[in-house]
């Protein structure tokens, strides 16, 4: 388990969340007012505030908010690896008194601008624990072991689709469909997942787009601003200069 990143808050009047693609990692929201659409494979249904909802990594889906009270909720973006689940997980908190303590008090490391203190941190990845223990499937995903290849040396540039076909004794037509069937993406989308995210991180933390670039495996800043782009919308510069959190 692995968190990614969290926030607290009322949401803008336009969020929304997309993904066509699997994210690779799980959504985790504890909403507290306003209702969300949300709807995966062709099939809608409505989110309520008091509710807690684990979102699918391997599942691709869209949300939006629906007019009228704001939205606001407390959210992490998990890496439950190799926990798998296709779709949407809701909670009811007021039946767990452990969750409803974890709730005030993330909330309140948040608000008191906490959460990236040793405790704030420790704290998160407690919930996160707590999570993958108590609400989601303890089976270990098919192709994990490729995923955790993956995990391990997506920072490399010479990581690509026929050398990992090649350390599993794949074909990479085989490998590729294999774990496309098994995660809900490809060996490449899920490559380019565990890139962006890091990317993301980095360049908020004031690296420069060359930096970045390098550390997540482009020796090409011109490729890997390309690719960021593709994905979030924006350029690697634009991002730095007006981040919006991906909630």
């Amino acid at each position: 388990m692995m968190i990614l990143t969290g926030g607290y808050g009322v949401q803008r009047v336009d969020w929304h969340v997309d993904e066509p693609v699997a994210a690779g990692y799980s959504r985790v929201y504890l909403v507290e007012s306003g209702q969300i659409r949300y709807e995966e494979n062709g099939m809608a249904q409505t989110l309520e505030p008091g509710r807690m909802y684990i979102f699918p990594a391997s599942t691709p889906y869209s949300m939006v908010a629906i007019p009228g009270k704001p939205f606001c909720c407390l959210y992490y973006h998990i890496d439950f690896f190799p926990a798998g689940f296709p779709s949407v997980i809701p909670v009811n908190p007021q039946e767990e008194e452990a969750l409803q303590e974890f709730w005030s008090l993330l909330r309140t490391l948040h608000t008191q601008e906490k959460s990236q203190t040793d405790y704030g941190r420790k704290a998160a990845e407690s919930f996160g624990d707590y999570v993958q223990q108590c609400h989601l499937p303890q089976h270990q995903a098919p192709m994990g072991e490729a995923a955790a290849y993956i995990r391990a040396h997506f920072r490399s540039s010479e990581l690509n689709v026929n050398g990992i076909s090649a350390h599993f004794g794949c074909t990479p037509e085989h490998f590729i469909r294999t774990f496309a069937r098994a995660m809900g993406l490809t060996p490449y989308q899920y490559l380019l997942n565990m890139r962006m995210y890091e990317a993301r991180r980095l360049l908020l933390e004031n690296h420069s787009v060359q930096e970045t670039a390098l550390a997540v495996g482009y020796e090409n800043p011109r490729v890997f601003s390309h690719a960021f782009q593709k994905k979030y919308g924006v350029s690697p510069g634009e991002f730095r200069r007006s981040f919006s959190p991906l909630v």
